[in-house]
């Protein structure tokens, strides 16, 4: 066996697997499993009259107005899911019959065609005010949000608490305890997020005390993340 796999300490020795280093996934080893529920589905969106179609053709890629991306869904609670398709973001929400599209950073808050008693997603950033709260990604990573204003947030990633102040950001209330979080994101050097990120996308649920989304940047490929609340001081 590879003497470099063991750790020594004053419990004993233990031999280190990447299942609790974070070594294999890093950020996005706690991310929920992929769902297909959609799969064969077409919904369109409808707001400020123009339409949106995402149409589900298999398990890898969905048509967008036409164009053909690949797609990445989380179910996130019974008739909720979030979509990563290419470098875009749709929050699909069937229990109201809404839709809310981040298509190269224009929001889209819409409701499905042809739905009854429809209700759209609505802005949302006056209610996040003061909350301070660390999303844990997996083993020794994390990323502290505190909401300093409707338009501004301080955020820091692990393993360094050094705040980067007032970064902007824009929430959408999705319904329920359901938020939908996109912040604008300057990276510090050696934090467990990689260093080109430049903006992250969640779906914060604050009842069940978790989280489900996306880190963008430069260089590398998004990353879907999944995790969990602790509120801070």
């Amino acid at each position: 066996m590879n003497a470099k796999n063991y750790v020594y300490d004053d419990g004993g020795v233990y031999i280190k697997t990447m299942a609790n280093t974070a070594e294999q996934y890093g950020i996005g080893q706690y991310r929920y499993p992929h769902n297909y529920e959609l799969v064969d589905r077409e919904i369109v969106a409808v707001a400020d009259g123009k339409e949106y179609s995402l149409d589900f053709k298999c398990k890898v890629n969905v048509l967008f107005n036409g164009k053909l991306v690949e797609y990445e869904c989380i179910k996130c609670a019974p008739e909720l899911y979030f979509v990563r398709f290419g470098f875009d973001v749709a929050v699909i929400d069937l229990k109201n019959s809404a839709v809310t599209l981040i298509v190269e950073g224009e929001y889209i808050m819409g409701t499905i065609k042809g739905a009854e008693n429809a209700k759209a997603h609505t802005c949302a950033g006056d209610e996040m005010v003061g909350t301070k709260v660390r999303w844990v990604l997996g083993c020794g990573r994390y990323v502290n949000q505190e909401f300093v204003s409707a338009d501004k947030i301080n955020a820091s990633w692990a393993p360094r608490d050094e705040k980067v102040a007032e970064n902007p950001y824009k929430a959408v209330k999705i319904g329920g305890p359901y938020y939908l979080v996109d912040m604008k994101s300057d990276i510090l050097k050696n934090v467990c997020a990689p260093f080109f990120t430049d903006h992250v996308i969640m779906l914060q649920d604050y009842d069940r005390c978790m989280a489900f989304g996306c880190v963008f940047g430069k260089g590398f490929d998004p990353i879907m993340i999944t995790g969990y609340a602790k509120f801070l001081d």
